[in-house]
């Protein structure tokens, strides 16, 4: 039996214009990771990580701090399969449209737009992001240049089987993605529904551990969105 730590990237910078780089607090929860793998003597055969740069850089700060303990060899295997998906993208370009044909849409638009205070921000805009991406799932929303659901489940699919297939057995691997790649992790380790695994997927902390247990015929789900690593409130962050 062999285990995958799944690691969500630490937190980016929401709302800013590089959203794809690490804040100042993600730098923070991927130093804390690094270091509690390393008291907890965690070594790894093999890291893989997505290739935006908030997983790159979540994977080389963890990486590091593994590296000084020798307990990691390589530098991490970059994997377009643990890439997210562009529901952002739907967002972004779909939202008027949307909201001109379902009601549902066009206030979850309004009370985002309304909304003031750094956390009701928040708040709405998920609320607005996963109605979009419930549509985009049940294919009735297309975009041209976007993958659709069926082509994303199938991506991340083949990069399960690339991290889970081979030979040898009690290997241990670490790995750094986002949300909607973890999803479809745990849609295959618990046969869930789309809806379900999406739900399980937007509990997800930043820089959180979902562990699984695997052989060549079975892939099971250990552990979900720990966070053993990060021991002050301060510190826990969902976007």
């Amino acid at each position: 039996m062999s285990t995958l730590l799944l690691v969500r990237h630490a937190q980016a910078s929401f709302f800013s214009d590089d959203y794809d780089q690490l804040s100042e607090l993600g730098e923070t929860q991927a130093a804390h990771l690094g270091r509690y793998l390393v008291r907890r003597g965690s070594a790894f055969d093999a890291v893989y990580s997505g290739e935006a740069k908030r997983h790159r850089r979540t994977a080389e700060i963890v990486c590091g701090e593994l590296a000084k303990a020798d307990l990691v060899s390589s530098e991490p295997i970059v994997l377009g399969e643990l890439n997210e998906h562009q529901a952002d993208q739907i967002l972004r370009h779909s939202a008027e449209e949307l909201s001109r044909r379902d009601d549902e849409i066009s206030a979850l638009v309004a009370a985002y737009r309304a909304a003031r205070e750094p956390i009701e921000i928040n708040r709405r805009f998920q609320l607005l992001f996963e109605a979009v991406v419930k549509l985009w799932t049940r294919g009735e929303i297309e975009l041209e240049g976007v993958e659709s659901w069926e082509h994303f489940t199938r991506r991340v699919e083949r990069g399960i089987a690339a991290i889970t297939n081979g030979r040898q057995s009690g290997r241990r691997v670490l790995a750094f993605s986002s949300v909607g790649p973890i999803s479809i992790f745990l849609r295959s380790a618990l046969a869930a529904s789309d809806l379900h695994a999406l739900e399980l997927g937007w509990r997800l902390r930043n820089c959180s551990l979902s562990e699984f247990v695997f052989t060549n015929s079975r892939f099971t789900l250990d552990s979900f969105n720990a966070l053993p690593h990060l021991d002050r409130s301060d510190l826990i962050t969902f976007r």
